[in-house]
């Protein structure tokens, strides 16, 4: 699609800082970031800002699977996703790398 991201986690502070570098979230509807680790459900990491930056504190747990996780965001009504599930299309998606 049309929209991009680009995330980093920074492991001395827990935190995800995610930048929208391409596209914008569609009126009235939010843009959700998910974790998917493997076979498991995916977990809502939270919504993302609508001014393109969102910096997102990350338990020690999901910091320690992150090497082996997925991040998407998918588009979802105001307020994110009513089910705690991905309900939206998936915008975008892509496996974590450590640098």
């Amino acid at each position: 699609g049309q929209a991009q991201f680009v995330a980093l986690f920074d492991r001395d502070v827990a935190t995800l800082r995610v930048q929208q570098a391409a596209g914008t979230p569609a009126p009235q509807r939010a843009q959700e970031l998910w974790l998917i680790i493997g076979d498991n459900a995916p977990v809502s990491l939270g919504l993302l800002s609508a001014d393109g930056t969102t910096v997102i504190s990350v338990d020690d747990t999901l910091g320690a699977a992150l090497d082996q996780a997925v991040l998407a965001v998918s588009d979802e009504p105001p307020g994110g996703s009513p089910t705690g599930a991905p309900t939206g299309d998936i915008l975008a998606a892509g496996p974590i790398f450590s640098l």
